[in-house]
Protein backbone atom coordinates (compact mmCIF):
# COMPACT_ATOMS: atom_id res chain seq x y z
CA UNK A 1 0.00 0.00 0.00
CA UNK A 2 1.54 3.47 -0.90
CA UNK A 3 0.37 6.69 0.74
CA UNK A 4 1.13 10.27 -0.41
CA UNK A 5 1.77 13.67 1.25
CA UNK A 6 -2.30 14.19 1.29
CA UNK A 7 -2.40 11.16 3.75
CA UNK A 8 -0.22 12.64 6.27
CA UNK A 9 0.57 12.40 8.92
CA UNK A 10 0.67 8.56 8.42
CA UNK A 11 2.01 5.47 9.86
CA UNK A 12 3.13 3.06 7.61
CA UNK A 13 3.94 -0.31 7.85
CA UNK A 14 6.54 -2.69 6.73
CA UNK A 15 6.32 -3.30 2.83
CA UNK A 16 4.17 0.01 2.82
CA UNK A 17 6.03 3.87 1.59
CA UNK A 18 5.32 7.64 1.36
CA UNK A 19 5.71 9.31 -1.99
CA UNK A 20 6.10 12.97 -0.55
CA UNK A 21 5.19 16.14 -2.95
CA UNK A 22 8.73 15.61 -4.72
CA UNK A 23 8.49 12.12 -5.35
CA UNK A 24 10.53 11.38 -2.68
CA UNK A 25 9.50 8.00 -1.20
CA UNK A 26 10.01 7.26 1.88
CA UNK A 27 9.97 3.30 3.65
CA UNK A 28 11.05 1.22 6.03
CA UNK A 29 12.39 -2.36 6.89
CA UNK A 30 12.17 -3.93 9.96
CA UNK A 31 15.50 -4.94 11.85
CA UNK A 32 14.95 -6.55 15.33
CA UNK A 33 12.42 -4.54 16.94
CA UNK A 34 14.13 -1.43 15.08
CA UNK A 35 12.92 0.21 11.95
CA UNK A 36 15.48 0.82 8.99
CA UNK A 37 14.24 3.76 7.53
CA UNK A 38 14.86 4.11 3.16
CA UNK A 39 14.66 6.78 0.71
CA UNK A 40 14.04 6.41 -2.81
CA UNK A 41 16.19 3.38 -3.62
CA UNK A 42 18.92 3.61 -1.27
CA UNK A 43 20.75 0.00 -0.44
CA UNK A 44 21.89 1.45 3.43
CA UNK A 45 19.34 2.84 5.99
CA UNK A 46 19.34 6.55 5.92
CA UNK A 47 18.75 6.35 10.06
CA UNK A 48 17.46 3.41 12.32
CA UNK A 49 14.75 4.14 14.99
CA UNK A 50 13.26 2.34 17.61
CA UNK A 51 9.93 3.06 18.93
CA UNK A 52 9.86 6.57 20.59
CA UNK A 53 13.15 7.74 18.44
CA UNK A 54 12.22 10.23 15.67
CA UNK A 55 14.74 11.54 12.21
CA UNK A 56 14.03 15.02 10.56
CA UNK A 57 14.32 14.20 6.56
CA UNK A 58 14.59 17.33 4.65
CA UNK A 59 13.66 17.27 0.90
CA UNK A 60 12.22 19.13 -1.68
CA UNK A 61 12.47 22.32 0.62
CA UNK A 62 10.20 20.57 3.37
CA UNK A 63 10.53 19.21 6.26
CA UNK A 64 9.55 15.90 7.31
CA UNK A 65 8.91 14.08 10.80
CA UNK A 66 9.76 10.31 10.96
CA UNK A 67 9.11 8.81 14.59
CA UNK A 68 9.32 4.91 14.98
CA UNK A 69 6.11 3.65 17.09
CA UNK A 70 4.78 0.21 18.47
CA UNK A 71 2.79 0.02 14.88
CA UNK A 72 5.15 1.02 12.42
CA UNK A 73 6.84 4.55 11.02
CA UNK A 74 4.33 8.08 11.70
CA UNK A 75 5.54 10.60 8.88
CA UNK A 76 4.24 13.96 8.76
CA UNK A 77 5.41 17.31 7.51
CA UNK A 78 6.41 19.76 9.80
Amino acid sequence: MSHTEADLPAVIHEAEFVILADGTQVRYEESGGARDVFVNDEWSARSTLFPGSDYCLETGGCTYLLTATDDGLKVEKQ
